[in-house]
């Protein structure tokens, strides 16, 4: 989880309205007193430590948080937003200098915002809708017929209604811990005398889905492969390490995020890069189920927790639907046509699907911003697939671990 703490001393900017209701701009100004301030930005922890792949386990470089922007909001009226550029491998931001009206009771923060979406440091802020693009990167490739959305940017944001002031906070005390400002927490509003503001507990406005599939499939008399010379002793060579694991699909994804920081929008999210190039098939495990030690868990590891091993660290946006589907693809590369249980074939080069369904536990969501999900799954049968990601499947539930990051629900599923 990442902090932010937005600073403020000296200066002054022009000022402008916009509606916080609506996304047009509205004449005149919110009449009040301007106080001179000057803002910083700080992460908790190090941007270079908490946002590296290792660490926060996403699966894709995570190097910095970028466009980092500050909109004081006055009386529900957006006033000039204040732009703080990128944070990489450092905490601090340089400080920017800028003007407040007392009548400020409220910040919105975001960060990982594309740049184009944000026009900070201007007259005007009208809000923004920031709408995840499609990535469909093979034409050919079996999907569903409705739209697809991802990669899931990592966002950050928070409306802060409290926050931190001081009377004597200066550019040179403002991040002391000894002998710097005296702060006064939980605070909603400025003074003419407010030289300080900190606005902490800015966090992602998105989750992740860590996955992991297992198999613990069969040789039978009756193959689901076609073909001769199939036997237990080679099943695992000639089928199980050619099922290739390409993808996850997640049904039912919000696909745009607004300057309230709300979700809106309805496809499938898809994530067609596995964690590391080594992840290419699913893992044989045929120990049983409920003890299984490979499966992934949230582990304490120098003060954060991380889930090691996963299969896909998939960036997904909060949900609050229950039966929400996930689809792991496989692409058949064994040389031989896969008949499915219902009769369907799936030829040599093409896909399918193995599918779980998600559920609510304990009134918490599947999906939750900045909480992960942890998925361990197991396919116990290759011809218990479907051709394109499905809108039913069974539903099992395991258990939750309330831990940092990973916060949310735990699945242990066989498919």
């Amino acid at each position: 989880m990442y902090l932010f703490a937005a600073a403020i001393v000296a200066s002054t900017v022009g000022l402008s309205s916009c509606s916080n209701d609506e996304e047009g701009v509205v004449g005149g100004e919110a009449q009040s007193v301007a106080n001179n301030v000057t803002l910083g930005v700080y992460v908790n922890g190090g941007v270079n430590k908490k946002a590296s792949q290792a660490d926060v386990n996403l699966g894709g470089a995570i190097a910095n948080i970028s466009n980092v922007v500050v909109v004081p909001v006055a009386g529900g009226v957006y006033q000039v937003p204040i732009a703080f550029g990128d944070l990489t491998a450092k905490k601090q931001s340089e400080v920017v200098e800028t003007s407040l009206l007392t009548t400020v009771n409220e910040f919105m923060v975001y960060g990982n915002v594309p740049t184009s979406t944000l026009s900070a440091g201007t007259n005007v802020f009208a809000g923004f809708d920031y709408k995840v693009a499609s990535e469909q990167q093979d034409p050919d490739l079996a999907a569903p017929t409705w739209s697809l959305c991802g990669p899931m940017a990592l966002i950050y944001g928070l409306k802060a209604t409290t926050f931190a002031t001081s009377t004597d906070a200066t550019q040179q005390n403002f991040w002391l811990t000894e002998k710097g400002a005296t702060w006064n927490p939980d605070q909603t509003t400025i003074t003419t005398t407010t030289k300080g503001i900190k606005i902490g507990n800015v966090k992602y406005q998105v989750g992740v889905l860590a996955s992991k599939v297992f198999e613990n499939t069969k040789y039978t008399s009756n193959p689901e492969f076609d073909g001769d010379n199939l036997t237990s002793e080679n099943w695992n060579t000639e089928i199980n390490e050619n099922m290739k694991l390409t993808g996850v699909f997640v049904e039912g994804q919000s696909t745009t995020i607004n300057d309230k920081l709300a979700w809106s929008g309805d496809a499938w999210l898809t994530d067609v890069k596995p964690s590391s190039e080594e992840v290419t098939h699913a893992t044989h495990a045929e120990e049983p189920w409920s003890s299984l030690d490979a499966k992934i868990k949230a582990e304490a590891s120098n003060g954060t927790q991380i889930v090691a091993n996963a299969d896909f660290y998939t960036v997904v946006a909060p949900d609050q639907d229950n039966d929400i589907a996930v689809a792991f693809q496989f692409q058949n590369n064994t040389g031989r046509t896969l008949t499915l249980n219902d009769g369907t074939k799936i030829a040599n080069g093409e896909y399918v699907y193995y599918s779980v369904k998600l559920n609510k536990k304990d009134d918490k969501d599947v999906f939750a911003a900045a909480t992960t999900t942890i998925l361990n799954a197991r396919i116990t049968d290759w011809g218990n697939g479907t051709p394109t990601p499905p809108t039913t499947t069974d539903v099992v539930i395991g258990v939750e671990f309330d831990v940092n990051w990973t916060a949310g629900l735990s699945y242990d599923l066989d498919i």
